[in-house]
């Protein structure tokens, strides 16, 4: 649109003069076609905006329904995962309890085992303790047996020289 000529007001050009107030009027115009809109195209700009204004709405009401769509996705897949793991966690403690009662009872078998050897082997250290008790048993009491019989040689012996020694004195 062509630019109106500006009126520039009758004070304006007593004060300022013709020349100055003719110049007012010209940059008054530029810049006013340079930065504003006319009205026409203030309503057209306007009705674009409620366009455009719709259209976000739309858009916002579009988005907010993508987002409680894919939330309501997002809650089905975490529920699902949620179950998987929860079936494999399930599935991984069988086999760990399985496996512990297997270890539970090769540990028990292994420990039969082990008490059974140490059993035998406790019976054969007292079968034998037993048997060199009685061997002691009889040393001792050879032992004993053989120092009567010293002890009874040397009373005799002592009494065979005592005599001896009696009799050479009488002698004499």
């Amino acid at each position: 649109m062509a630019a109106r000529r500006l009126e520039v007001p009758e004070v304006l050009r007593r004060a300022w003069g013709e020349e100055a107030a003719e110049a007012f009027a010209v940059w008054l115009a530029g810049v006013l076609e340079e930065r504003a809109v006319f009205r026409d195209e203030f309503r057209q700009i306007l009705s674009r905006l409620d366009v455009l204004e719709r259209d976000v709405a739309a858009l916002q009401a579009d988005v907010r329904e993508l987002r409680r769509e894919m939330n309501e996705r997002f809650d089905r897949l975490y529920t699902e995962i949620n179950g998987r793991f929860d079936r494999l966690h399930g599935e991984i403690n069988e086999m760990f309890d399985r496996w512990r009662e297997e270890a539970d009872k090769r540990f028990d078998r292994f420990r039969g085992g082990v008490d059974e050897r140490f059993d035998r082997l406790h019976r054969e250290m007292n079968e034998r303790f037993d048997r060199m008790g009685e061997r002691m048993d009889r040393m001792y009491h050879q032992m004993v047996v053989q120092t009567r019989w010293l002890i009874g040689a040397l009373a005799v012996i002592g009494t065979v020289i005592s005599l001896l020694l009696a009799i050479g004195q009488f002698v004499r």
